[in-house]
């Protein structure tokens, strides 16, 4: 796909004016928390996509590129703020440059303008999965199945998979609700109807009779078979049609009505106690609840965790692995409040339904008392209807359901108190009616029938409809989720396989009968690993933090392995493996080296010695690494450069600033110190903090190179070796008479050649102190690799070296 031979970043983030030549090698930018390493990474993924991940996503609604992008500084003038990468696309064996402004990211500036690098650089800009920081990890380890399942789906570029099958679920799901709905509608209409006709039994036999009664009495045709077209009230027209009130059917109207007003409490008691249940337990465990509202916001806090501080709150936490855990624990927690949720709206979607079948018997008494005109249980009835109608959307909502625990404690229908003395006294209306004729009654009985025959008809067909619909998409889902997981499976197969290989090469000793296992279905992507052949769990299970993030790059680069195959070319991996031991740590670097030979990483990290590892076991070089010591708001990231700092110094001084020199030349000899002390063993007094001053490492560095000198001249004495001799006493002779080292030693006892003075001296008296640093530090490197020597292997050394081994002083003596 591309690899990145040199990157120009100026003003983006927190750096100023950097200069990077990567040559097309796996790099390495080190660094203290906030020397500005991630901005790094933040400027080469905005050259190549226009975005900048930190800036994106859950979490970042008040972040924008153009805003934020910039350094601070430069806010207010975003065409300032730029990144220009000079690249290399194997697959068309061509170079070319990519210049992008943060004033306008959707406008890079392409060279040359051929159309199949323009065609690569689309390419690449719609692959942002080619960076990847720990919080990027949690999204494939610390996260419950339905979201790894994202995310996975996300980088594998099936996001469509997953929302075409989420479609098609929530279809299902709403036409599920409709044929629920449409049920309840026709068995009401049903009920409605039998009613009517005064049947013990809905059978098409007792219908026919109880009609053909009426139509006897009228003198009109009986109805032998019921069809669907088949009209109760047939040629009634012609007989003289009266008005729709029929008392006998009216009484019994109102006796259902007064049945279902007093038997309310008991009808909906099942789904009333199941809420109050689930309530209680939200009750007892608040964190049940806390959970529920905050789940989306725990998703976003575990996406912009980058420090020991809490993105959400504030609070400082121990570490970044406390806060992490803390925050996954609570993700766990909400997983067990959603399906808690789950079951109060079901309860709530079934008291809902009872509800509507209350209000189908108040709609029909409603009716009953406009026909008599009887203001106070027309009023009556109304308020009550009007009131359970209310009802039904705080039934849906969890919020609601917590509202409602009151009233469902009470009684949830909440009949009103003179409800069934008002209904007493409309039924009282009804029966002083004088009895209908039979002739009447007959009339009224069919036309009353024949509209509550055709409201079932319409209930029935509303339903068959629903039916017919909720059981097609159930037929599609289930056929899509059959087809889908058969594909994710074989998907998963290779990804699994890659992902053991790539876990038990970097646990070589530890865990090598590691396996896992990548489980799709209906949505979710459950995942189990094996801990040391006690079966499988849960990632978070049983194994320590360090482990799951070696599991999440693995998992990562088995990922990528998988969607770009040979064009997987570059990575860039901010600070993910700082939990991984440094035993391991050596692993995973043969990992990237063996599987993943013609992949450019960009790797940044705070931990010096995994940059000394990375160098150690070959998988950068001096020349393919960078060190940040520090970063000023002003400055941007302050720079390790051998050669650069010179120059730097240099400028400083040529302008007459020599505090600022002084300031160069202090922080490259307090990394260089450090540096110096880890490469040669140097002895010092341990501080707990590690916070050691220069005149602390210093002159212990300088007291360690003249001793393995003098042993090294010692073990070539023994082995008769003159020439190596010689170069160990040149060496340490020389180390001992240049001015840097006789500066060093006079610190101690003349404060006005300290370090802390320097600021204070004039130009004239400073050049040489700069001089002679310049050449102590060159005694502790090669002249021709330009490397720090170091001792190896560490501990029991048995040579100094340099990185092309130009210097090799042997200190292993001859056996007696």
């Amino acid at each position: 796909m591309i690899k990145i031979i040199a990157a120009h970043i100026e003003e983006v983030r927190g750096i100023r004016k950097l200069d990077i030549k990567l040559d097309q090698a796996t790099f390495a930018v080190s660094g203290p928390n906030g020397s500005g390493k991630s901005g790094v990474i933040d400027a080469i993924e905005f050259a190549l996509t226009g975005q900048i991940g930190r800036l994106t996503g859950p979490g970042t609604k008040d972040l924008s590129v153009n805003e934020h992008g910039p350094h601070v500084d430069k806010a207010r003038f975003p065409e300032a703020a730029f990144v220009k990468l000079e690249v290399y696309f194997p697959a068309l064996k061509k170079t070319a440059t990519i210049k992008r402004k943060v004033s306008s990211p959707k406008k890079p500036e392409i060279t040359p303008k051929d159309s199949d690098i323009k065609a690569a650089f689309d390419d690449i800009a719609a692959h942002p999965e080619i960076t990847l920081s720990r919080r990027e990890i949690l999204r494939f380890i610390l996260v419950e199945p339905t979201k790894r399942s994202e995310e996975v789906q996300t980088i594998l570029k099936l996001d469509d998979i997953g929302q075409t099958r989420s479609a098609l679920n929530a279809a299902h799901n709403r036409l599920q609700t409709a044929l629920k709905t449409a049920e309840a509608q026709s068995a009401s209409s049903r009920d409605t109807l039998a009613r009517h006709l005064n049947i013990a039994e809905f059978k098409y036999e007792e219908i026919l009779t109880a009609v053909n009664l009426r139509r006897t009495t009228l003198k009109l045709p009986v109805i032998s078979k019921l069809e669907a077209d088949t009209r109760l009230d047939e040629r009634l027209v012609e007989a003289g049609r009266a008005a729709e009130f029929n008392k006998h059917s009216a009484l019994r109207d109102l006796a259902a009505l007064a049945d279902a007003a007093a038997k309310a409490a008991d009808a909906g008691k099942p789904w009333a106690d199941a809420i109050l249940a689930n309530l209680s337990r939200l009750e007892s465990d608040p964190s049940l609840l806390q959970a529920l509202h905050h789940r989306a916001l725990i998703e976003q806090g575990l996406d912009l965790v980058d420090g020991p501080l809490c993105p959400l709150c504030d609070h400082e936490w121990p570490d970044k692995e406390h806060l992490l855990t803390h925050l996954a624990t609570k993700l766990v927690k909400s997983e067990e409040a959603t399906k808690l949720q789950a079951a109060l709206l079901a309860a709530g979607s079934d008291l809902a339904r009872e509800t509507a079948r209350l209000r189908e018997a108040l709609v029909s008494g409603y009716r009953i008392a406009v026909a008599q005109n009887d203001a106070a249980s027309k009023s009556a009835i109304e308020a009550w209807g009007k009131e359970l109608e209310g009802l039904r959307p705080a039934l849906g909502t969890v919020d609601g359901l917590l509202g409602l625990k009151l009233r469902l404690s009470s009684g949830w229908a909440a009949v009103p108190e003179d409800f069934p003395k008002v209904l007493a006294s409309l039924v009282g209306t009804v029966e002083a009616k004088p009895d209908q004729t039979a002739t009447l009654d007959a009339q009224t009985f069919l036309s009353t029938a024949q509209l509550r025959l055709e409201d079932y008809r319409a209930a029935l067909r509303q339903r068959q409809r629903a039916e017919i619909a909720s059981t097609t998409a159930k037929a599609a889902y289930d056929a899509y989720c059959k087809v889908m997981e058969a594909e994710l499976d074989a998907l998963y197969q290779d990804v699994q396989e890659d992902f053991g290989t790539f876990y038990r090469l970097i646990n070589e000793g530890d865990e090598e009968k590691f396996t896992a296992k990548l489980t799709p279905s209906a949505g979710k992507l459950d995942f189990s690993v094996n801990f040391y052949e006690r079966g499988l769990f849960p990632p978070a299970a049983f194994h320590s933090e360090g482990h799951q993030d070696g599991m999440g790059v693995c998992l990562y680069l088995a990922l990528m392995k998988r969607l770009l195959g040979g064009n997987f070319t570059l990575a860039l991996l901010d600070d993910v493996v700082m939990s991984v031991d440094s035993g391991h740590r050596y692993q995973f670097c043969k990992l990237l080296k063996t599987h993943f030979p013609n992949t450019q990483f960009v790797i940044t990290t705070h931990d010096r010695l995994w940059a000394e590892q990375m160098r150690s076991a070959g998988l950068v070089t001096t020349k393919t690494a960078l060190s940040f010591h520090g970063w000023t708001v002003e400055t941007g990231p302050l720079v390790e450069s051998n050669a650069e700092v010179w120059d730097d110094i240099a400028a400083s001084l040529a302008k007459n600033k020599v505090p600022e020199a002084a300031a160069n030349l202090r922080r490259h000899l307090e990394y260089a110190a450090r540096r110096l002390a880890d490469n040669l063993g140097a002895s010092t007094i341990f501080k707990s903090d590690g916070n050691y001053e220069l005149g602390e490492l210093l002159p212990s560095v300088l007291v360690r190179l003249r001793e393995l000198c003098g042993k090294a001249a010692d073990v070539a004495q023994s082995w008769g070796n003159t020439t190596e001799k010689d170069a160990a006493l040149d060496r340490k002779k020389l180390l001992s008479s240049c001015n840097g080292a006789v500066n060093v030693e006079q610190w101690a006892v003349n404060k006005a050649v300290h370090y802390n003075e320097w600021a204070n001296f004039g130009r004239k008296d400073f050049e040489p102190v700069v001089a002679a640093f310049r050449e102590l530090l060159g005694c502790f490197q090669c002249e021709k690799c330009e490397t720090w020597l170091y001792t190896m292997p560490r501990g029991t050394p048995d040579a100094v070296r340099c990185s092309c081994n130009s210097v090799n002083l042997n200190l292993k003596p001859k056996s007696k």
